[in-house]
């Protein structure tokens, strides 16, 4: 036994050495790169699901201006009053006007808008989005560094691989405002704690620091979550001191109330939402949900499912090392605020939020900034050791946690790659009549529209008698053809949708019955079937 704990420590100092980290981060780092590139080649760059709706959102305030919230459509002409636009609750909202309805997409604006100035192709936001994954990876080495003093190379390093390999890949993969998000918010949690450790950082940054708090909050409304435990155990460590609480936090909290205010008021005055229309549909989501649907969904994060990893099979080695802190070591003020914020919000966060954990492999989505916070904790924690044996047992759960961080990483690409390569064989199979319109019949189709929503028009007709209305409509318009795309089997249901939803919206296709148009082909291509139409 003692030879195997030798051995096992001598493992442990030689890939913890720091050439050898060095080479790991850097074929970590490439290999993202690298996955990155061959998922934007080809004939589209891969964006799908809710990536692509921030596309077209995004899209449309750089061709029409960033006042202009309305849907994205390629030709209006055809669908002016969107009653076949593709995409349906919770993708979009109809918001009541003076003028009548109003289509808009429920994302927030704020990260499409920015996206919207910056000079560069679509197909570089992807790109855009791992940068900043590896900026947060940054900017959690340097939080690191200078509220807990840590300035070993190794360790530092160290941290870098255990988050590059944490389950926020999930979003640095994808374009999403929620890595944007979390700079924001971990730059309020510096400036939060570094002010409860003492530690002088100027007015300005504090007054940033509220700023950066507040927008965190527009971009994903679960981060008040966040903030609002690390406020009230701030409180509830300061609730003695009240009026020297005020005055330490006076510049941070104007900040965030300034931000809070003005962001707000401008999604109240264009949305009727304080929180924008992502708050409105997600509330009544919230509403819908019974008791044993959020358990369902709290044991489906915890544990995962038949298709998807949960958080105990991911993060188990951060379990036993969480534990063993706990019980066995003496933790600081700035410890236990990372420790208790990261796990109350992880369990808080999965109860409230009334949807699953999320699509693919790896979800576990809307935590991933508790795993910032545990990774920082853990790595603190780790560097303040002063005993060699335990030092390294510590180590052991680290090492653990980061191969077993980097086998899930590996499963979800793997994934990944799979859909890349049906999304390519969709977009071709679109591009072969470019000036086509397609039609879908159920909203299953759309997962993989990608940019061929911004090429062509794309247009629902989820029965027959809209079908019959849609094709006079195309008659009208002088169309001679159109293509139709169908899911061939019964779709899978998603939990996050009604029943009757699922009903009359995804599990809808049907055989279509033409008036003015005749069937020229009609091929079945990766389980989806592909029908041309033509005038007769």
């Amino acid at each position: 036994m003692n030879q195997f704990k030798v051995w096992l420590f001598q493992f442990l100092n030689f890939v913890t050495r720091k050439q050898v980290l060095v080479i790991l981060l850097f074929a970590l780092v490439s290999f993202f790169i690298y996955k990155r590139i061959v998922w934007d080649s080809g004939i589209s760059p891969l964006i799908q699901s809710d990536s692509q709706i921030k596309l077209y959102q995004t899209i449309q305030y750089k061709e029409k201006g960033i006042q202009q919230h309305e849907c994205y459509s390629k030709n209006n002409d055809i669908d002016p009053e969107y009653r076949f636009y593709p995409f349906r609750y919770p993708w979009v909202y109809f918001l009541q006007k003076d003028s009548g309805k109003e289509c808009v997409f429920q994302y927030p604006t704020f990260f499409a808008q920015v996206f919207s100035i910056l000079p560069l192709p679509y197909r570089l936001f992807n790109g855009v989005i791992l940068f900043l994954y590896f900026l947060l990876t940054a900017a959690i080495v340097s939080f690191i560094r200078s509220l807990f003093g840590v300035r070993k190379v190794e360790i530092l390093f160290l941290t870098s691989l255990l988050f590059l390999v944490g389950y926020c890949v999930s979003s640095a993969i994808e374009f999403s405002e929620s890595i944007p998000s979390h700079i924001f918010l971990l730059i309020f949690f510096y400036g939060v704690l570094a002010l409860e450790s003492s530690k002088k950082i100027s007015r300005v940054l504090e007054v940033l620091t509220g700023l950066s708090g507040a927008i965190s909050i527009f971009l994903r409304s679960e981060s008040a979550i966040y903030i609002g435990i690390l406020g009230f155990l701030i409180l509830l460590l300061n609730r003695w001191r009240m009026l020297f609480l005020i005055k330490r936090y006076s510049l941070i909290l104007f900040g965030l109330t300034f931000a809070g205010i003005l962001l707000g008021a401008y999604n109240l005055n264009e949305f009727g939402e304080i929180l924008g229309v992502r708050s409105k549909v997600s509330f009544n989501d919230f509403n819908r949900l019974q008791l044993s649907d959020r358990l369902y969904f709290f044991k489906e994060f915890m544990f995962g499912n038949t298709f998807r990893t949960g958080f105990v099979s991911y993060c188990f080695p951060f379990i036993f090392f969480i534990s063993f802190a706990i019980f066995r070591i003496k933790l600081s003020s700035l410890q236990k605020i990372l420790l208790w914020v990261g796990v109350i919000s992880l369990l808080l966060v999965v109860l409230l939020s009334p949807y699953s954990q999320g699509g693919l492999y790896l979800g576990l989505r809307y935590t991933e900034f508790s795993y910032v916070l545990l990774s920082i904790f853990v790595i603190s924690v780790f560097a303040d050791q002063e005993s060699s044996e335990r030092r390294q047992w510590l180590l052991l759960f680290i090492v653990l946690q980061i191969g077993l961080g980097f086998y899930h990483v590996k499963r979800n690409f793997k994934t990944i790659d799979f859909v890349k390569k049906y999304h390519e064989i969709l977009q071709s199979e679109w591009l072969k009549y470019p000036y086509a319109p397609v039609i879908h019949l159920s909203t299953f189709d759309l997962l993989l529209i990608s940019d061929s929503f911004l090429k062509k028009p794309h247009l629902i007709a989820n029965k027959q008698s809209e079908f019959a209305a849609l094709e006079s409509r195309l008659y009208n318009q002088g169309i001679s053809k159109f293509q139709v795309f169908v899911y061939d089997f019964k779709p899978p249901k998603d939990e996050n949708i009604s029943n009757e939803f699922y009903e009359e919206w995804v599990n809808s296709k049907y055989e279509i019955e033409s008036k003015f148009y005749k069937k020229t082909s009609d091929s079945n291509t990766a389980g989806y079937r592909y029908m041309l139409w033509e005038k007769k």
